[in-house]
């Protein structure tokens, strides 16, 4: 049977033969199925899964594929019918009927049993009751696998399903959920990246076997996928593009589709598919954006402004400018029509790279769209980036007192919100980026307060970029306070790195910056920053010079809070001068202050110098327990590096002790906690047999 034999209704006239059917007695076997998708990659767990559903031993009558456009669910479906057949599960046959529900003039109800008559050997099918004669002709068959292809309406499908009895099967494919009916739903995402890679390999081995581009260039296919979203129809437009420029190199392809203003109307190929379908992918979303009521439509545009494709109900309530208990609803609505995927918990959404594009094009060709998506990005703008001031007065108390008390102090709440939006507001870091000053400006601002979330999430490369990002921007819009705070932030962070050489003349800029703004506090805080620089690197006497400016500027604007802060790393200079009664009594005062003010990050730490100062001291046994009254700090404050490397130095005590279990106790838990923190290579010191240590 060729692959275009199967059932085609345009216009209500029905097109196409009936091929492959076996006339004769009822019992015989028909089917019309298409052929085998040539190129079926992956999908093993979704098969096995369909196939579970449709064992002629169980009890589900009817499944249902859904999905986005182009995901592959008719492939999946016809690879799963002819497995199913070769299983020999449907005696009785296998018949396929498209339903066309997304064309302009969808089959209906009546065309799918007059076909289905026809193929079942029931005449043209022009009794009175053909639904009627449709039932009888199942029930004295043998089971029969039927296959309702792009179904777009439940109403049209309902009547052809088979009655009770003869162990029939009905499998279903649609873009949209079917939860009107009474049937096992299945949901299809992407191809795993791997597969991915394989279906575009054998996509150009299977037109030229001498074609290797795809095992000469794997980063360039990997990067095709990711640009492809790793949905099927558009890895099959790629593939047919790079057999059409046979020559030339894959990345040739990535380079045009990265740089492309609408990668949604890039990915066309002119032809079509194995099932007579045209490789292009703005058709397919046009249909599923059509389709939509128009509140729900203001919606997904809205959500196609967030800077990633995922989106937490905090922000969705932002973008959509709506209330919570009105916006559910519509986001359920997105879900069951593919257009968004839903967490199990029901707050967090995420769109498809594509489908942003293409929404994001959409708003582009509207007037009034345009306007919705500038102000949506605004509105989400200014609220994470208040949002963000008042989850750094959490962290760091005191470091924005004119935030909002949005988190009320709950130093949880406020990192689990940073921990949930982390990618949104990186993402919107980035806008600072955009030709608005008004938008970078305060996008700029968001991104110079992630340094304190990023420094303890330890994600230094983000911060690095981000950092960069500033100091370029403010350089460009003649913003000298955020140059200064730019300079700052990319010294701390080339610190942490370990490029502190680097990092030095970028504070000692932000000091001359703060001072030509008069910004006392700011050039106090960044005194401190070059202080600690400065002690790493052995410079002991600048070091000390420099904490002293800090602590003389606190001083005289009366920060308890920060001179607490700077009083316990000019401890960790004055100890690196074998100055310990002073770095003593330096640290004492920080710790005194940290209590005073609730601040536990700076107790955790105060403590764990202690626990240095001890063991200096000699009293050993001391040291341990302020190294575990550390480490259990650090970890209240979901701080695993810091409360690793107090347990490091714990577990060294135990061992001078000769608790050398117990030692090795500790020393397993700091190495656990410096892999959950993506330190390996302190992971392994942790781990290092005591002869070795």
């Amino acid at each position: 049977m060729g692959d275009g034999d199967y059932f085609d209704f345009r216009g209500g006239v029905f097109h196409g033969p009936v091929t492959g059917v076996e006339r004769g007695s009822p019992s015989d076997a028909v089917s019309n199925l298409l052929g085998t998708p040539a190129l079926f990659t992956g999908r093993d767990e979704e098969s096995e899964r369909l196939l579970a559903a449709l064992d002629p031993a169980g009890r589900v009558r009817v499944a249902a594929v859904a999905g986005l456009g182009g995901v592959g669910k008719t492939a999946l479906a016809l690879h799963v019918a002819h497995t199913a057949r070769e299983r020999g599960w449907f005696p009785g046959g296998a018949l396929f009927v498209d339903m066309r529900g997304y064309d302009e003039v969808p089959s209906t109800s009546d065309h799918a049993v007059l076909s289905l008559l026809c193929a079942l050997g029931g005449g043209e099918g022009r009794e009175e009751d053909p639904y009627g004669r449709y039932r009888a002709e199942l029930a004295r068959r043998a089971p029969v696998l039927i296959v309702l292809d792009n179904v777009s309406d439940p109403a049209r499908v309902a009547p052809v399903l088979p009655g009770e009895g003869n162990g029939h099967r009905v499998l279903i494919t649609s873009r949209e959920v079917q939860d009107a009916l009474p049937l096992r739903q299945f949901t299809i995402g992407v191809l795993e990246t791997e597969d991915a890679c394989r279906l575009v390999d054998r996509s150009l081995r299977e037109h030229d076997p001498e074609d290797r581009r795809a095992a000469e260039e794997p980063e360039a296919v990997r990067e095709l996928v990711d640009l492809c979203g790793r949905l099927p129809l558009a890895l099959l437009i790629a593939a047919a593009l790079l057999r059409r420029r046979r020559p030339r190199p894959v990345t040739t392809l990535t380079a045009e589709l990265r740089e492309a203003a609408d990668r949604v109307r890039a990915l066309r190929f002119k032809g079509v598919d194995q099932y007579r379908r045209e490789l292009a992918l703005r058709p397919v979303f046009d249909v599923m954006y059509g389709r939509l009521e128009p509140e729900t439509a203001r919606v997904l545009r809205a959500f196609g402004q967030a800077p990633t494709p995922e989106v937490w109900m905090g922000s969705a309530v932002v973008l959509a400018s709506m209330p919570i208990e009105e916006l559910r609803p519509l986001l359920d609505d997105l879900v069951a029509a593919s257009l968004l995927t839903a967490d199990p918990g029901g707050e967090l959404w995420r769109m498809h790279d594509l489908v942003q594009v293409y929404v994001r094009g959409v708003a582009a060709g509207d007037p009034q769209a345009t306007e919705e998506a500038r102000t949506a990005r605004r509105h989400l703008l200014d609220v994470a980036e208040t949002g963000l001031r008042a989850a750094n007065n959490c962290l760091r108390p005191g470091s924005h007192p004119d935030a909002p008390d949005a988190f009320m102090g709950d130093y949880r709440r406020a990192l689990n919100w940073l921990d949930a939006e982390r990618r949104t507001l990186l993402g919107l870091a980035g806008w600072m980026d955009c030709d608005d000053p008004v938008t970078a400006t305060t996008a700029m601002a968001l991104g110079l307060n992630l340094d304190a979330y990023l420094h303890l999430r330890r994600a230094f490369h983000d911060w690095l970029e981000v950092a960069r990002s500033a100091h370029r921007t403010a350089r460009r819009l003649g913003d000298t306070v955020a140059l200064a705070a730019a300079c700052q932030s990319l010294g701390v962070c080339l610190n942490r790195l370990g490029r502190h050489e680097e990092g030095v003349p970028f504070l000692y800029r932000a000091t001359e910056l703060w001072a030509e703004t008069e910004n006392r506090r700011s050039e106090a805080g960044t005194w401190a920053n070059l202080g600690a620089v400065l002690r790493q690197l052995g410079r002991h006497a600048e070091a000390l010079e420099a904490h002293h400016r800090s602590l003389d500027l606190y001083s005289a604007l009366g920060d308890r809070g920060s001179l607490g802060s700077v009083l316990g790393n000019y401890a960790i200079v004055l100890y690196a001068l074998a100055r310990y009664d002073d770095a003593l009594r330096a640290n004492a005062t920080a710790l005194s202050i940290h209590l005073e003010l609730g601040n536990r990050s700076g107790e955790a730490g105060a403590y764990c110098f202690l626990g240095h100062l001890c063991m200096v001291a000699g009293r050993t046994a001391q040291a341990a327990d302020e190294y575990l009254r550390s480490a259990r700090l650090y970890l209240e404050l979901d701080d695993p590096h810091s409360a690793a490397t107090a347990c490091l130095h714990m577990g060294h005590a135990l061992r001078t002790l000769g608790r050398h279990a117990q030692a090795d106790h500790i020393l397993g838990i700091a190495a656990q906690l410096f892999t959950s923190a993506g330190a390996e290579e302190e992971a392994a010191e942790a781990g290092r047999p005591a002869e070795e240590a």
